[in-house]
């Protein structure tokens, strides 16, 4: 049926600004609404919030009541997504952004957040309502998917498709410093002989020792990755702009690496017993600078410096000298 705007009357209810009160109390989600100004600091005013606003955040009306929401903000907020916000609000926009809050107890969760201006009848804007969505279990299950696309579950060390992503980055960091980089291929040494010895489960145990010792050698901007079995690559970055200096800086931390990896390893069992177990490294390390060589080629010719070094009598350094 089709209705006429002219003649269709929607029907009186009484009591109606109680009754969407309590409809709004029960949603799944929070709302909150503050005043209109100001949009700079100490920011709009709360002058009312929701059931789920307080049980969500841990607050009562009287600490809430005439405070910014800006008390939902902590150390870690993605202060990207709170310019977004103070930007739409300056500009009278709506907006929808994902951010992460904290509770009056300071622990957080993520919540899909969309504000909106409300104006009177002249046209003024007079207040903010906010939907506030709780999305902690998505980010979480995205952050697990994340975790196991890039991630080795074993070390917990990029695997070799972040590899790829981070070694294309430091060449187009290259490219655009100048600087050397290096990459870094590593063997460990009769690794196979563990494995037959005490299995499997023992050998997991001491990559996973060997992923905490590189972590150590190298500096928060280098890339650790685990390539296969028991193969391990490190990318390091902006070296020098010298090719003798950068040669001699990635020598330096070859050599950590590789006497950090020949210390002995007391690796444990579940049985509790202590098994001792020598292990070294052979590493490869190949420099590379701008775009003049493709990813594939750095790590073949690091791959190929690995294995004249495990020929050359093992736990050793080499550097690609250009032959295959």
């Amino acid at each position: 049926m089709d209705l006429d705007e002219n003649t269709f009357k929607f029907p009186v209810i009484a009591n109606l600004p109680k009754l969407l009160e309590v409809c709004i109390d029960h949603l799944n989600d929070a709302i909150v609404i503050t005043e209109a100004e100001p949009i700079n600091n100490p920011g709009p005013r709360i002058v009312w919030a929701n059931r789920v606003f307080y049980e969500r955040n841990g607050y009562s009306p009287d600490e809430i009541i005439g405070q910014s929401p800006r008390i939902l903000q902590g150390p870690e907020s993605d202060r990207a997504a709170i310019k977004r916000i103070r930007v739409a609000l300056e500009k009278w926009q709506s907006i929808r952004v994902e951010v992460l809050n904290y509770r009056k107890d300071r622990s957080t969760y993520w919540n899909e957040l969309e504000i909106v201006p409300v104006a009177n009848e002249k046209g003024w804007y007079t207040h903010w309502v906010s939907v506030q969505r709780d999305i902690t279990e998505r980010k979480l299950i995205e952050k697990q998917l994340h975790q196991l696309a890039f991630y080795d579950p074993l070390t917990k060390l990029p695997n070799r498709r972040l590899l790829n992503d981070r070694l294309s980055q430091a060449i187009a960091s290259s490219k655009r410093s100048g600087y050397y980089g290096a990459l870094m291929f590593l063997d460990m040494d009769n690794f196979k002989q563990l494995n037959d010895s005490y299995g499997h489960e023992l050998g997991d145990i001491l990559l996973v020792e060997v992923a905490n010792r590189l972590t150590d050698c190298v500096r928060e901007i280098d890339t650790i990755a685990r390539f296969g079995g028991d193969e391990f690559v490190i990318v390091l970055y902006e070296l020098d702009v010298n090719k003798d200096e950068a040669k001699i800086r990635a020598a330096i931390v070859a050599e950590k690496v590789r006497a950090t990896l020949a210390q002995p390893y007391l690796l444990t069992l579940h049985s509790e017993e202590i098994i001792e177990h020598h292990c070294a490294a052979s590493i490869g390390v190949n420099l590379f600078i701008g775009d003049e060589i493709s990813e594939s080629d750095i790590l073949k010719w690091a791959d190929t410096a690995m294995y004249q070094a495990k020929e050359a009598g093992r736990n050793l350094i080499r550097f690609y000298d250009g032959k295959a």
